[in-house]
C-alpha cells in the first residue's frame, strides 16, 4: 500500500527515528505497514524529527543557551527511544528503515547520543524463550543474548532483516553468538543475518547404531529435572498439586506419564527422573507483573535453603498457579534447562514444556499454531510424537525412514510401535520450492498412541517441516483409503491405499510441477541517509524473483512514492529476472533547496508486470543543515617560520559529515583551493617582499560551514 507523503516536524506525532546499515529487505505489501505499523510508524517519524530539529537548534545556539537545549535533546532522544522499541516490537525491518545515520548521531551531546541506536559488535550466548497460550491459540517466541560484552543484562534480539525468518533466531538458540547489531537501549536489531557467526553448541552427542543420523544433534539421555512448586503471596497452588502427584507425573515408569510419553517415542533413548520438592511462598503476587525469571531465582533460593542444589538438576522446572499478568499457561527455553507451568494437573503441558527444553518446536496446522492433536508439541496431550518429529529428533532405527526420490507403491509401517517392523516407518520426500521435506507416516492405537482422536488413526498423516530441531511441524493432512494429498507446485501426488494390519500402502508420483508467484523481494541500501536541502541522495534497490522455476522469467516494474519537495528515478525502470534472480539499480532522491530540515518517507515498489503481485521498501532521507564548522590547521610551514623560494604550504582537516574544500591565501590573496586530501599548495615566496606575511587556511565542508586559522611567517 502507499503511505501517504509526511511533512517533517509539522507533524506533532510524538518521538523518533532512523537509519541503517547493510540491506533491508521489505515484505509483502499486504502483509506490512498497515493499522498499528503504520501509526506507530507516523510517530516515529514526528518525534524523530523534534529531536532532529532540535539539534539544528543546539549547533546554532550562543555558548550560554547550549545547556537548556541539550537537556532538551536528551529528553527528546529518549522520548524517541521508546517510540522506537515499540515500532521494533511490532516490525523490525520498519524500525530499522527509520534508525538514524551514525554521521547524525555524532552530532548529538552525548548524554543525547546514549538514547539513540548505534552500530555495535556483540558476543554472548543465545537463549529462546517460548511462551504458549493454548486457550488463545498463540505463541510469542522471544531470543534474548546473555553475556553480551560481558554486560549482565540481557539483551532482546530482533531480526531486521525479512530475507531471514525466526527459524534463524532459533539456529541461534542454545549457542554462542557474535554479530553487528544496531543497540537501542537494550534491544540488538540484525540487520543482516549473513554477518552472523554462531558457535558450534558444546557437549554435542553423536549418533549410535540404534538411530539414523539426524540433522542436528541426536537428542537423547536421561533428564534429571527438578520441579519446584510456588505459592503466589495472594494465590496458592490448589491442593490437589502435591509433590507426589507432580512426581508421578513426571516420572513414573508407565501409563501417561512424561516419563513414559518421551521414552515410548524415543524408543529409550530419552527418560525423566528426578524429583519435586516445595511449595515455597515466594515474595511475589500472581496479578503484579509476569516475572518468570524473579520466581525461578526465588524457588531456586527456597530449594536450596530446604536441601536441595537446583544446579545438581539438568532441568529445572516451576511449577505455579495461573497468573493473570503472563497471559500463557506454559513457558520454556528452547533449548534449555529451565520451564514454568501453570497449570499443575495438565500432565500434557510438562510433556510441551520440556519438549520445548529438549529443542521440540510447536506441532502445528497452516491455520493453526497448536492444531497438530497428533504430537503432544501441539495440543500437549500426552500421545507419541508425530513422524516428523521421531526423525527429527534420531529416535527412528537405521533403516526406518527412506527418503523417497522416485515415483512408485511404497510400504509404510506404523510409527506408534517400537516392535522391529520390515518395511519403512517414516517415508521422506523432499519439498525443492522451499527446501523442506514432506514427512508420511501411519498411526495406531498401540502405546500412547491408542489415545488420539479417531481422525488420526490409520490414516497417513502427511506432515511438512525444514528438516532439523528446532522447526514447527505442520499436519497438512490425514489421508483416509484412496484419499490424494497434491504439491501442483513440485509436481508430487502422494495416494493413500489403505492399510493391512500395521502396514499401509503409499502411492508416490511426480510429475511436472506448476507456477507459484510469489511477492518479489525488494531491498534498499542504506535504508536512510542525510544530506543538505538541494542535495541528492543515491540509493541502491535490490530486487528478487521469488516465482516457483516453472513461472520462467518474470519482469519487474520499478516505482516510487515521494514527499512534496522531492524528485527521483531509477537508473532502470524495470528488470526482467529469471526465478530465484536478483538485479540492482540506483534510485537517486534530490530535495528542493527550500526544503525544510526533517525526516521523509521514501517508498519504492517493485510490481510484477500484468500480475497483481508487488512490494514496496520503505527508506528514509534526512534533511538536515549542518551548523557544525569542520576543524583545520596549518602543518606547514610552522608559526614564526622564516621561509625563502617556493613554499609547500600543507594543511589537515576534518567534518563530521564531509571537508568539500580547502582553500590557502596569503596577505589576504586566494593562492589555490584543493578538494582532496592531503592538501597542500605551493607559494613562490620569491614575488614576496621581505618581512611578515600572514598565511590563512580556510576548510568549507559540504554544508557551507567554514573554519579559518593563520600564522605569520617572514620572508629573507
Amino acid at each position: 500500500m502507499k503511505r501517504p507523503a509526511l511533512r517533517p516536524s509539522l507533524r506533532v506525532l510524538a518521538n523518533l527515528g532512523f537509519v541503517s546499515l547493510g540491506v533491508l529487505f521489505a515484505t509483502p505489501t499486504f502483509a506490512s505497514h498497515i493499522g498499528e505499523e503504520l501509526t506507530l510508524d507516523q510517530q516515529l517519524i514526528g518525534a524523530n524529527d523534534q529531536l532532529v530539529n532540535a539539534l539544528g537548534r543546539w549547533q546554532r545556539a550562543p555558548a550560554e543557551q547550549r545547556a537548556a537545549i541539550e537537556a532538551e535533546l536528551t529528553r527528546l532522544a529518549l522520548h524517541r527511544q521508546e517510540h522506537m522499541i515499540l515500532l521494533l516490537e511490532k516490525s523490525p525491518a520498519t524500525a530499522a528503515a527509520r534508525m538514524m545515520p551514525r554521521s547524525l548521531r555524532a552530532k548529538l551531546p552525548a548524554q543525547a547520543a546514549a538514547h539513540v541506536e548505534e552500530e555495535v559488535r556483540v558476543q554472548g550466548d543465545v537463549q529462546a524463550h517460548v511462551s504458549d497460550n493454548f486457550e488463545a491459540g498463540q505463541s510469542k517466541s522471544v531470543f534474548k543474548l546473555q553475556g553480551a560484552n560481558a554486560s549482565t543484562r540481557a539483551l532482546t534480539i530482533h531480526l531486521a532483516d525479512p530475507t531471514g525468518r525466526e527459524r534463524d533466531l532459533h539456529k541461534m538458540s542454545g549457542k554462542q553468538a557474535s554479530f553487528d547489531a544496531m543497540r537501542i537501549s537494550d534491544h540488538l536489531v540484525i540487520l543482516d543475518k549473513k554477518r552472523v557467526q554462531v558457535q558450534a553448541a558444546a557437549g554435542t552427542t553423536t549418533t549410535n547404531t540404534t538411530t539414523v543420523s539426524a540433522a542436528g544433534p541426536v537428542i537423547q539421555g536421561n533428564q534429571n529435572t527438578l520441579s519446584i512448586l510456588l505459592n503466589f503471596t495472594d494465590k496458592a497452588l490448589p491442593s490437589t498439586c502435591t509433590v507426589a502427584s507432580v512426581e508421578s507425573r513426571l516420572f513414573g515408569a508407565s501409563g501417561a506419564t512424561v516419563n513414559n510419553n518421551f521414552k515410548e517415542s524415543s524408543r529409550g533413548l530419552v527418560t525423566f527422573s528426578g524429583k519435586a520438592v516445595g511449595p515455597f511462598p515466594i515474595n511475589f503476587s500472581s496479578t503484579t507483573g509476569c516475572d518468570y525469571y524473579g520466581w525461578a531465582a526465588a524457588a531456586d533460593e527456597a530449594a536450596l535453603a530446604a536441601g536441595v542444589d537446583p544446579s545438581q538438576y539438568q532441568r529445572v522446572n516451576y511449577v505455579t498457579s495461573g497468573s493473570s499478568a503472563c497471559g500463557w499457561s506454559g513457558l520454556a527455553q528452547m533449548p534449555g534447562r529451565r520451564s514454568w507451568v501453570q497449570a499443575c494437573g495438565a500432565t500434557g503441558l510438562f510433556s510441551h514444556e520440556l519438549g520445548h527444553n529438549l529443542s521440540l518446536h510447536h506441532a502445528a496446522t497452516p491455520t493453526a499454531e497448536y492444531g497438530d492433536g497428533s504430537d503432544p508439541m501441539g495440543g500437549a496431550r500426552v500421545v507419541g510424537f508425530n513422524g516428523a518429529n521421531r526423525t527429527m529428533a534420531g529416535w527412528m532405527p537405521a533403516g526406518s525412514v527412506l527418503d523417497v526420490s522416485s515415483g512408485g507403491t511404497y510400504a509404510v509401517a506404523t510409527v506408534s510401535s517400537n516392535a522391529p517392523a520390515s518395511s519403512p516407518q517414516v517415508l521422506r520426500i523432499v519439498k525443492p520450492d522451499t527446501n523442506e521435506y514432506y514427512y508420511l507416516s501411519l498411526r495406531q492405537a498401540v502405546n500412547l498412541d491408542a489415545n488420539l482422536g479417531a481422525g488420526y488413526l490409520n490414516t497417513l498423516s502427511v506432515h511438512r517441516a525444514y528438516g532439523s530441531l528446532p522447526t514447527r511441524t505442520y499436519l497438512l493432512q490425514n489421508l483416509a483409503a484412496g484419499q490424494t494429498f497434491l504439491d501442483a507446485t513440485n509436481g508430487l501426488s502422494v495416494i493413500y491405499r489403505g492399510v493391512s494390519g500395521d502396514t499401509g500402502s503409499v502411492d508416490v508420483v511426480f510429475s511436472g510441477g506448476g507456477c507459484t508467484r510469489s511477492a518479489p523481494l525488494v531491498g534498499i541500501a542504506p535504508a536512510s541517509q542525510t544530506g543538505a536541502p538541494g542535495s541528492t541522495l543515491t540509493y541502491a534497490v535490490t530486487v528478487t524473483n521469488q516465482n516457483s522455476a516453472y513461472c520462467g522469467a518474470s519482469t519487474f516494474n520499478l516505482t516510487q512514492t515521494l514527499p512534496s519537495g522531492f524528485s527521483g528515478g531509477f537508473t532502470a525502470g524495470s528488470v526482467s529476472l529469471a526465478s530465484g534472480a536478483s538485479a540492482s539499480t540506483n534510485w537517486a532522491v534530490t530535495s528542493l533547496a527550500q526544503v525544510p530540515g526533517g525526516t521523509y518517507a521514501f517508498d519504492a515498489t517493485a510490481s510484477e508486470a500484468a500480475v497483481s503481485n508487488s512490494t514496496t521498501a520503505h527508506a528514509s532521507g534526512i534533511v538536515f543543515v549542518d551548523a557544525t564548522p569542520p576543524t583545520v590547521s596549518l602543518t606547514s610551514p610552522v608559526a614564526g617560520a622564516t621561509v625563502s623560494g617556493r613554499v609547500r604550504l600543507t594543511a589537515v582537516s576534518s567534518d563530521d559529515v564531509r571537508v568539500q574544500a580547502i582553500e590557502f591565501f596569503v596577505d589576504g590573496a586566494l593562492v589555490a583551493r584543493d578538494t582532496a586530501a592531503p592538501y597542500s599548495a605551493v607559494w613562490n615566496a620569491r614575488k614576496a617582499a621581505s618581512g611578515k606575511h600572514t598565511i590563512l587556511v580556510r576548510a568549507i565542508d559540504v554544508s557551507g560551514n567554514r573554519a579559518e586559522r593563520s600564522i605569520d611567517v617572514f620572508v629573507k
